[in-house]
């Protein structure tokens, strides 16, 4: 791997929003990514979780990022053509009720992509901006539900030089 512009490794939101997400409690690091993997038998209980950036805005003063996730919630049944409505719903209300005070949203992750480990990071606060919805149209019949994420986090120890 080549050496990052400037010589420090940084993570990215992405990153750390499938962090954030692996480490909510009933979910794990291997059922969450920036993309769908092709295999759904490799799905663990056949859930699975996208993240994607879709906007948000940086703080001009500090090092805090304020990005904005579309969060995706998969369902599948293999064998089956009926997709699991409420499989992917409950999925999504894990998610919900990670970002409620009362559950921890703030804690340290550890961020490792493709063997390569990063800063740890903390995530601030983390709420839905939207219901989950279902989204239709699936053609390999999987249940989907999709809600915007508003994230803040950190890099830990960052400072401004």
């Amino acid at each position: 791997m080549p050496a990052p512009v400037g010589g420090v490794l940084r993570a990215t939101s992405e990153l750390v929003a499938v962090a954030w997400i692996g480490s909510v409690p009933g979910l794990s690091l291997g059922m969450v990514a920036t993309t769908l993997p092709a295999d759904d038998s490799s799905w663990p209980n056949a859930q699975f979780v996208t993240v994607a950036v879709i906007g948000g805005s940086p703080n001009i003063d500090l090092p805090v990022k304020a990005p904005v996730f579309q969060v995706d919630c998969w369902a599948c049944k293999p064998g089956s053509n009926k997709p699991p409505w409420g499989k992917a719903n409950a999925l999504a209300e894990v998610i919900r009720y990670a970002t409620l005070p009362r559950s921890g949203v703030n804690r340290l992750l550890t961020i490792t992509a493709n063997g390569v480990t990063y800063p740890p990071a903390t995530v601030q606060a983390a709420r839905l901006l939207t219901e989950p919805m279902r989204r239709y149209g699936d053609a390999a019949d999987y249940a989907n539900y999709s809600f915007d994420l508003a994230m803040t986090w950190v890099t830990a120890g960052d400072r401004i030089a």
